[in-house]
């Protein structure tokens, strides 16, 4: 994905077709390695952008807590 940042829905979508076109037992093996590489960029894309987001997420849960716990304690 080294051109502009596709959302994280239509990337889901594309491996969803990639998956699809790959069942195709009629697909042509060069095709069928184009396909398999570019699923496995997206998936990592895709993996890297999740771990992210949770990251985020925790780090924010984390925060709230933390005020939470001060507002009780004050």
């Amino acid at each position: 994905m080294a051109e502009a940042e596709v959302s994280l829905d239509k990337a889901l979508e594309r491996l969803e077709a990639i998956a699809d076109k790959l069942e195709d037992p009629a697909l042509d093996l060069d095709e069928a390695v184009r396909l398999y590489e570019e699923g496995l960029r997206l998936y990592a894309e895709c993996a890297k952008r999740l771990d992210a987001a949770d990251l985020r997420i925790t780090q924010l849960a984390d925060a709230l807590a933390k005020q939470a716990r001060e507002r009780s304690a004050g």
